[in-house]
């Protein structure tokens, strides 16, 4: 079964754990940091720490911001550690990802659930336009 670490500025990560606990509050393979939020944890070493902790096992590392210093963290110890990032999260994909019941995610199954993802993305003012508001 694959790992899954959701990191990210402040406390961002606690609300993907609730949401993720409000539609299966059995999953065991999702761990969360709260990255800057304290001074006296230093996210960098508690996210090799939590890799260490499995590295036998498929990890993928969920983060907020592309390029944001968390994931660069994160980027920092791909090479290390043979593991998946993946940025720029959203609860949609949060969700098909951590549900996934394959004992190994691929690449592609990353991949697709990404381009899902975005696609939920949308302005709904746009796809309005037109039509009746009362309907």
């Amino acid at each position: 079964m694959s790992q899954f670490i959701i990191a990210t500025h402040s406390y961002l990560a606690d609300g993907y754990k609730n949401s993720i606990n409000f539609f299966n509050s059995s999953i065991t393979n999702v761990h969360f940091i709260n990255a800057y939020v304290d001074e006296q944890r230093n996210f960098a070493e508690e996210l090799k720490n939590l890799l260490d902790k499995f590295k036998s096992e498929q990890v993928i590392i969920l983060t907020d911001m592309p390029g944001g210093s968390v994931n660069k963290e994160a980027l920092n110890l791909i090479k290390d550690y043979d593991c998946k990032v993946v940025s720029g999260i959203n609860l949609s994909l949060v969700l098909e990802l951590v549900m996934n019941t394959d004992n190994k995610i691929s690449d592609e199954t990353i991949k697709t659930a990404v381009d899902q993802a975005r696609n939920q993305i949308v302005f709904i003012n746009d796809l309005l336009k037109g039509d009746d508001l009362d309907d």
